[in-house]
């Protein structure tokens, strides 16, 4: 599988027969998959940019409202509910979504008498070597300042160099054909190997494959047209190459630079010991924060052969919040400003204003849709409940902002960026509530991804995935509220009084009464009464963290909820819930059962190169996908990027978290991990924290300020308050 003969050093050994078990190279735009067999050494490319954006959806104004819809739906006018959704449709051309689109590979053949042997990835300095069975190695580097891969050939190994578009693979080119695509232009010159690939009211492609005696430049750059596009690959080849020297030393730079301030993690479980920092080295590839796009959920890395599954898009009800929490946890947070400038785009504004006029009649509210392309438009041929007013996800993606502010102290981010999403954001949940029995209500909302068939209203069946107060829902309108009121305090500003209205008369959470034991539902009259992947009615404990101090009352509601989650079983689970489940556990006090939950999920989930995928790879612990299961993974392995990055952060959390307002410390690490220490993990408010456990017991915390604050911390059976002045550290034991 791997080995880990240093620090930062991983080797790979060959063959590596699919893409996705290839090696990782990454800048954020660009990604680069490293794989082969014998004399045969694959890099497949592509580009998180290079869009069909065609069909690209919204919520168009053709009758459609939120009112209309509710009123449908009491009616029991389940037709009328979809026909108001069918309403928004507009379809050109062809029945298809827009989409991510692959771009292609490359096949180096090695000289007679080469062969693979193993690779050896260096995650400090973004350096690949390939070994060879002679002992003579190829070296791979791939530019984090432009969008360049330099393979380095100083033992001239390379015989010949074919280029292969998508087109050549038939899946992907059914798939162009059917988007009215035509047959890449190829380049095939003295010194260059390429192609040119163009997309019908959208950017064009050029991949150019440069070959010089030592070394082979490749770069793929789009344009608004094939002209533009080659002249775009061309000129970024040549800018390097005149001036290698200076791109190379701010590469350098940059990993110098990102690994200084890191985490450091020491735990006896080898696995997520060498997994963390691997996951921290994808996310520098990822999020990279120079680069034009955020991380989609295959980040850069789209395979070749076919079109990548849900179109590689932007899905907001889970996965990418779970790409960039990462970022709180490791101190990175300029690497959440590539997402945050695609979120105040003009194109995404503008949707996200229609949306909310559409459905509420408001022009100072945004609303996203769960599955958008860079543009902010919907990626699915259709819309539901599910997909169109599932506003968590809008709401989730607002508190990235807040969390920015809580771990930045920046006011000028909170004024000017922050505090307008968040504002905007809550608009729309402000038009949904509603008087009700006394109180505020949320008549009609999702709990995301959540089916059951139940009767509705004693007549037909039919699968829902909606009703009144979505406990999901409810706690991420808490989490907002809670965020602009102390935004407000902070700022100056004075609060809506609907928001103080929001906290006084809104329940955190929608009850379910079983029997007398009471626990936290779906929505009203709806239990969960499956096993469910998506573990939404739990976000009040993470990640909205809305239960500040709870009652005994409130904490026995907890504690049955959590059960009966435990009871329903995991046997529906994907990659990306486990991680999840993780954190909930962790946050619960569980101390035994995050460490056995990531080790299944390792052995369900990642392949042989460290890397997360979303089919289980056998069969026995989950049913998930299970049609798919027996598929050879050559044909159908998914890679998502969110389970990577969430099982990091559940280490994270395992070491430190903070829940409420307290800071807790190896609250989820078991008791066999004896000996275990970190250093430099941050906690909101500004805060670097170090600790270290021997023989068992806590010899060692160190906590840093950057900003000044007070630090409510959890020390054995104590809970201690610490204030602290900016830039001051603390041996607090």
């Amino acid at each position: 599988m791997y080995s880990k003969t240093q620090e930062n050093i991983y080797e790979f050994p060959f063959p590596r027969k699919r893409p996705h078990a290839g090696i990782p190279l990454g800048n954020g735009v660009f990604g680069v998959l490293v794989w082969g067999e014998d004399s045969t050494l694959n890099i497949t490319v592509s580009r998180n940019d290079f869009w069909d954006h065609r069909n690209g959806q919204y919520l168009r104004n053709n009758g459609i409202s939120y009112r209309k819809i509710v009123d449908a739906y009491y009616a029991g006018d389940f037709d009328g509910v979809k026909e108001l959704y069918k309403s928004c449709l507009e379809i050109k051309d062809f029945e298809r979504p827009s989409t991510l689109l692959p771009c292609g590979r490359f096949e180096l053949k090695l000289k007679e008498g080469e062969q693979l042997a193993g690779t050896a990835l260096d995650i400090r300095h973004g350096r690949l070597a390939i070994i060879l069975a002679s002992g003579r190695k190829l070296e791979m580097t791939l530019n984090m300042r432009t969008d360049v891969l330099n393979i380095r050939d100083l033992d001239m190994t390379i015989e010949t160099v074919i280029a292969h578009p998508s087109w050549d693979f038939e899946t992907a080119r059914v798939e162009m054909r059917e988007r009215l695509m035509e047959e890449p232009f190829r380049i095939n010159t003295s010194d260059s190997r390429g192609w040119i690939q163009s997309c019908p009211s959208n950017k064009s492609l050029a991949v150019i494959c440069r070959i010089k005696p030592d070394c082979l430049l490749i770069c793929p750059a789009l344009g608004e047209d094939d002209s533009q596009a080659l002249d775009n690959a061309r000129k970024t080849l040549s800018e390097y190459d005149s001036d290698q020297e200076e791109f190379d030393a701010g590469n350098n730079e940059f990993w110098t630079n990102y690994w200084s301030d890191l985490p450091e993690i020491s735990i006896p479980e080898k696995f997520l010991n060498d997994f963390t920092p691997f996951a921290f080295y994808k996310f520098a590839c990822a999020a990279n924060p120079y680069a034009a796009k955020p991380a989609p959920l295959q980040g850069p890395w789209i395979e070749e052969f076919k079109f990548p599954p849900w179109g590689g898009d932007y899905t907001i009800n889970v996965n990418i919040e779970q790409i960039y929490t990462l970022a709180f946890s490791i101190g990175k947070y300029e690497f959440l400003e590539p997402l945050f400038r695609m979120l105040e785009s003009d194109e995404f504004k503008k949707v996200m204003t229609e949306n909310a006029r559409t459905m509420f009649g408001i022009d100072d509210g945004y609303m996203l849709t769960h599955s958008i392309n860079d543009h902010g438009m919907h990626c699915q041929n259709g819309f539901s409940t599910h997909s169109a007013l599932d506003h968590g996800a809008a709401a989730w993606m607002g508190q990235l902002y807040w969390l920015y502010y809580k771990y930045t102290g920046d006011l000028k981010f909170l004024e000017q960026r922050a505090y307008p999403f968040m504002y905007r954001t809550l608009r729309v949940y402000e038009e949904m509530l509603e008087e009700y029995e006394g109180g505020l209500s949320l008549p009609f909302a999702p709990s995301p991804e959540y089916g059951v068939t139940a009767a509705i209203f004693g007549r037909n069946q039919r699968g829902v995935q909606e009703g009144r107060d979505s406990s999901f829902q409810l706690a991420a309108i808490h989490m907002l509220t809670d965020a602009l009121l102390e935004a407000s305090e902070a700022l100056g500003k004075e609060p809506r009084p609907v928001w103080r209205n929001i906290k006084e008369r809104l329940p955190d959470y929608c009850l379910y009464d079983s029997c007398g034991e009471k626990r936290i539902a779906l929505w009203e009259g709806q239990d969960l009464s499956i096993c469910h992947r998506h573990h939404s009615h739990l976000a009040c404990i993470y990640p909205f963290n809305t239960l500040k101090d709870k009652s005994k009352t409130e904490a026995t509601v907890i504690n049955n909820t959590i059960d009966h989650w435990i009871e329903m079983g995991m046997g529906s689970w994907s990659e990306w819930c486990m991680p999840w489940a993780a954190i909930i556990q962790t946050r619960m006090g569980f101390s035994e059962a995050p460490e056995l939950l990531l080790k299944i999920w390792e052995k369900l989930f990642v392949n042989e190169t460290l890397t997360s995928v979303y089919l289980p790879k056998f069969r026995g612990i989950t049913a998930h996908r299970k049609k798919d299961i027996p598929v050879p993974r050559e044909e159908n392995e998914i890679m998502q990027l969110e389970g990577t990055m969430a099982a990091a952060t559940a280490v994270c959390e395992m070491l430190a978290h903070q829940h409420g307002d307290t800071v807790y410390l190896f609250k989820g690490i078991p008791e066999s991990w004896q000996d275990v220490s970190f250093k430099n993990i941050r906690l909101p408010g500004g805060f670097s924290t170090s600790a270290e456990k021997k023989s068992g017991k806590i010899i060692s915390v160190r906590v840093k300020s950057t900003l000044g604050n007070i630090l409510k911390i959890k020390l054995g059976e104590q809970t201690e308050i610490f204030e602290f002045t900016e830039n001051e550290e603390k041996i607090l034991i």
